[in-house]
């Protein structure tokens, strides 16, 4: 493969494959591409002389082309030429530009797209390239690679918005997230979060921020001038999850083109000392200060309150290179106060025949960043023009050098010594963006390691935190070990040993060194000697299907493994159901996606039960599949060929018979599942209704009540919401208000079984506007009627919720939130509460159950968390992140927020479950509790009394006060053996004579929630 250059005097030809047009400012048109016998060409990056102040003397266009005439692409002589009539008029777009004055015409005027018009005559000549940079030529065909499909992604045409900063594309890129933000024109703001960026979590812990300008020339080789970008995603992305920096934003600003050098430099660049740049005699300079200005005031304001970016100066840092090194210096002498560190690369001191080097750095006596880094290459003008360095033009090297030097010593007078200044010469370095993309690891890591600081200050009582603060399933993570802070390992001289785990040891166990995390040790240099911190660090990735990680400490003789309950750390589970932002065509491609692939994951989070679906939220206009576990069915145990009865919107739409088939998924006792063929969900069905029945009079329906689970369909779908709210009103409650809520009636006929009243509390000065980031923390509870006023309750005594949230806010003891508790059902309360039928108990003490329904549990628990959820978040502003919702219940109830603990620990982050009746159907739903092995929310609690039945009876049995009792401390043993180990975790009270009603879960209430709840002050 032969690298040329093809000149044209003309147009190109429309036989066009992959061509780099150059329009030169004192030569003709230059195409570049890679020259095949096979009759094809391919892009090239064949950059033209780059001059030593950061610009160039041509412009870069990509022009998509077909194949090349045979003519051309075997013409690899001087001289060769294209026939005039394989010429013709051609589209053609700009997608990149120089450093100075990119993305003009020749002639300085603004370029835009447009069209070459057929002019003759023609004339093509190919000469080899001389200056053609292997760093910067694209590889024939298309590239598979994540930097390309990131490249590809971002060089995509954008329509133009019509108003500033609107969010043209989202890319992904290095494990983070870029997004492309319209500013003006062309022009864009490119923000690139990291990996596992929340834009909540931000907002209540925003994240040091760097800006760098060029920001064309930051991420995307394709559009940097020189075909090389600095990769600043990569290089913060491996810093970050390497443990070596915090997570941190960037915001790379585009330069303005033409007016490049007008916004940079505070002068004319001119032609430098004895007109060695010449072609710069008439650029244009003298606007860095009106640039600024709005960077400052405008730009920088819009980050922060849009991403959660630090407002702190000290967590600010800001960069350039060549012109953009200039304005960043001009902006540590103008603007000093509002950043913390400058990472000045190759700056053009030449320019303005040295005055602002000689006049205004030297007279400079004001305060300067924390940190500057300064660099320079030994070759920054023959590196790029290697037909200069035979005729002298080493000396303009060594002049760019000594500038440096000279602004470092300058930069050492004014008190900058080697903890705050770091200058380096990069050894055979040049001009390029390959030159600063190999110096930005060790330049962030000197200038931003002090954005450690927080972290270890935050952390100096702790004995482990990770970065990110909440692990994510399949990214990476650094975990850092105070081991000043372990007392069992208390004077331990080596780096500690970690052995680790996940998902209660069950998946990826291993053993490390943990090695020393200087980086954070520094930032407790200043602490008094008893508070030093010797901390260590390890970074790992977590695995794609973790719910938690493990982890004890060694010396190798001794251990430290939270006294027996080893360490732990949760992952962040994703969130239930199709994103809410999610379009329609979205929405159902996923549940598409769901209901034809594998449900092994699904399966053995399901083994306790009777049914899953796939996907697990059924969403309307979409495939679906039936999972059922033929061995928990009590009548079809072990009949062959069972069918599915289903229907949607009560038996209304779609009524049809499924047959069920043997599956691949894991079989073990109480595990046999079987499913039907994927089936359509209507368009218009907002519930899906089934039994099951072997056709020969054998059925598992429910006892005639038969299953629902409800269907979610997109919010921009037409049609109404499932559920919404008929009436409401709002007393006054315990300091704050108590809005009663009426939903109202499903479609098709009255739904007797599902609820009907919503009761909402929220705290005093609660406002929708005013919840913290993220929404107000929440508490669901079942058994509204009884939870907030005495009148109402079973007994005739509330849970009194209000009052005691009040009271603990007041104290200070937990944030603001909000409470929200749904009726029950009355009658078919049992129904909605239990997974299956009561029956009557060991021995039949509970004969008076024996008629009770059950096996609504789950229809429930899907209509809280798909319909009622939504609809107090839309209303009050609550929140969804499982880390600021809670779930909670009493008795039948209290079995209910078990069940969610085991299902829903990536809805509910903490559970509470008072006396749950655990001797329903003889004890059935603790075998599931034994069986159950998959993720269990952060924190329980389970309370109790030694009287739950003589207490609230006019007769005693200690006997089964004490069988109550043993089942209640079996539960709190199966949720230990599923990993609940610790009081951080499980909290189990037994109340001495205390009975089962309301009265002695309102007792208990302010020690449960206070347990539960009171982690929420970290996430407000």
């Amino acid at each position: 493969m032969v690298a040329v250059r093809l000149r044209l005097l003309g147009v190109p030809s429309t036989h066009r494959d992959a061509l780099v047009r150059r329009r030169s400012r004192t030569g003709p048109t230059v195409y570049c591409f890679q020259g095949q016998t096979n009759g094809r060409g391919t892009a090239s990056r064949l950059a033209s002389p780059p001059t030593p102040g950061g610009t160039h003397d041509a412009l870069e266009e990509i022009v998509n082309c077909g194949p090349l005439p045979t003519a051309a692409a075997t013409a690899h002589t001087p001289g060769a030429c294209l026939p005039a009539a394989d010429l013709e008029a051609a589209q053609w777009q700009v997608s990149a530009g120089g450093r100075a004055n990119s993305g003009t015409n020749g002639n300085g005027s603004n370029g835009s797209n447009g069209s070459l018009a057929a002019a003759a005559p023609l004339a093509v000549q190919l000469q080899p390239d001389e200056h053609a940079e292997g760093q910067g030529s694209m590889p024939a065909g298309p590239s598979t690679s994540p930097v390309a499909a990131a490249a590809a992604a971002q060089a995509e045409p954008l329509a133009p918005p019509a108003e500033p900063y609107t969010l043209q594309k989202k890319v992904a890129l290095a494990g983070g997230v870029l997004d492309l933000v319209h500013l003006e024109g062309s022009r864009l703001l490119r923000i690139w979060m990291p990996p596992g960026y929340s834009r909540e979590e931000a907002a209540r812990r925003p994240l040091p921020l760097l800006i760098l300008n060029d920001g064309q020339n930051l991420f995307d080789d394709t559009l940097s001038f020189s075909g090389c970008s600095w990769r600043a995603g990569e290089a913060a992305a491996e810093l970050i999850t390497s443990g070596q920096l915090p997570p941190f934003l960037i915001l790379g600003v585009d330069h303005a083109g033409a007016n490049r050098s007008l916004e940079y430099l505070p002068y004319k660049p001119g032609t430098g000392p004895g007109g060695f740049r010449s072609d710069a005699a008439n650029w244009p300079g003298g606007g860095v200060g009106p640039y600024l200005e709005r960077l400052f005031i405008e730009v920088l304001p819009w980050v922060q309150a849009t991403y959660g970016a630090a407002t702190d100066p000290a967590r600010i840092a800001l960069g350039g290179s060549s012109f953009g090194g200039i304005c960043t210096l001009v902006a540590c002498m103008r603007h000093g106060s509002r950043f913390g560190a400058a990472l000045v690369e190759s700056p053009s001191l030449w320019f303005a025949d040295e005055r602002f080097l000689r006049e205004d750095l030297a007279s400079y006596s004001g305060p300067w960043p924390e940190r500057v880094y300064l660099a320079m290459g030994s070759r920054e003008f023959t590196g790029t023009r290697p037909q200069q360095a035979q005729a002298g033009g080493a000396r303009w090297d060594v002049l760019m050098v000594r500038y440096c030097e000279e602004l470092a010593v300058l930069l050492g007078e004014q008190g900058l010594g080697p903890d705050r200044l770091k200058w380096e010469l990069g050894e055979g370095a040049a001009h390029t963006e390959a030159a600063w993309a190999a110096r930005l690891p060790g330049a962030l890591r000197f200038l931003l390691s002090p954005w450690w600081d927080d972290a270890a200050a935050a952390h100096a009582s702790d004995l482990f935190f990770t970065s990110p603060r909440r692990l994510q399933a399949g990214q990476p993570a650094t975990l850092f070990v105070n081991a000043a802070r372990s007392t069992p390992l208390a004077g331990a001289a080596d780096p500690l040993q970690l052995r680790y785990g996940f998902n209660n040891w069950s998946l990826g166990t291993g053993e490390a060194a943990l090695a020393p995390a200087t980086q954070l040790d520094a930032g407790t240099a200043e602490r008094r000697p008893h508070e030093r911190a010797s901390w260590q660090s390890f970074s790992f990735v977590v695995p794609h299907k973790a719910y938690e990680m493990q982890f004890v400490l060694t010396d190798g003789q001794r251990w430290d493994n939270n006294a027996g309950a080893d360490f732990y750390i949760r992952v962040k589970l994703p969130q239930a159901g199709p994103a809410g932002n999610l379009s329609p065509e979205a929405a159902v491609a996923a549940a598409t996606a769901a209901a034809e692939g594998p449900a092994d994951e699904v399966a053995s989070r399901s083994a306790s039960c009777l049914f899953f679906t796939t996907p697990e939220v059924l969403v309307a206009g979409a495939p679906a599949r039936l999972y059922f576990n033929r061995a928990r069915s009590c009548s079809l145990a072990d009949r062959p060929n069972v069918k599915a009865h289903l229907g949607f919107n009560d038996w209304q739409v779609g009524a049809q018979d499924q047959g069920l088939g043997p599956t691949s998924l894991w079989r073990g006792e109480g595990v046999d599942w079987w499913a039907t063929q994927p089936f359509q969900v209507p368009e218009d069905a907002f519930d899906l209704t089934f039994c099951f029945a072997d056709g020969h009079g054998a059925y598992d329906s429910n006892d005639g009540l038969n299953y629902t689970v409800p269907v979610w369909q997109p919010r921009s779908q037409q049609g109404a919401a499932p559920r919404t709210i008929a009436s409401s009103h709002a007393i006054d409650h315990a300091g704050g208000k108590l809005h009663i809520i009426n939903l109202t009636k499903r479609a098709g006929k009255e739904r007797w079984t599902e609820e009907k009243t919503l009761r909402v509390w929220t705290p005093p000065g609660y406002s929708r506007e005013g919840a913290p980031p993220g929404g107000w923390p929440v508490l669901w509870l079942c058994d509204g009627s009884n939870k907030f006023e005495d009148h109402l309750a079973h007994q005739g005594h509330a849970w009194n919720v209000g009052y005691c949230a009040e009271g603990l806010i007041r104290h200070g003891v937990l944030p603001p939130f909000v409470v929200a508790a749904v009726d029950s059902a009355g009658p078919m309360r049992s129904l909605n509460y239990l997974p299956y039928k009561p029956g009557t108990g060991v021995g039949g003490f509970r004969g008076d159950a024996e008629r009770w329904p059950g096996g609504g549990c789950e229809g429930y628990m899907r209509r809280v968390v798909q319909e009622l959820m939504p609809l107090v978040e839309h209303e009050f502003g609550t929140a969804t992140d499982p880390a600021k919702v809670a779930f909670g219940g009493g008795s039948f109830a209290g079995v209910t927020a078990l069940y969610a603990a085991m299902h829903y620990p990536h809805v509910f982050g903490a559970v509470l479950a008072e006396s749950p009746s655990l001797w329903i159907a003889e004890g059935r739903f603790l075998q599931d509790m034994w069986q159950y092995k998959g993720a269990l929310p952060e924190r329980i609690f389970i309370g109790c009394g030694t009287a739950e039945y003589s207490a609230t009876r006019d007769h005693e049995r200690p006997e089964i006060d004490h069988l109550l009792l043993c089942y209640y401390q079996e539960a709190a043993r199966a949720l230990e053996a599923a990993g609940m180990r610790g009081p951080q975790r499980l909290r189990f009270l037994v109340e001495e004579g205390a009975g089962h009603h309301e009265k002695a879960w309102a007792w208990r209430l302010s020690g449960a929630l206070t347990f539960l709840l009171s982690p929420w002050w970290g996430e407000v």
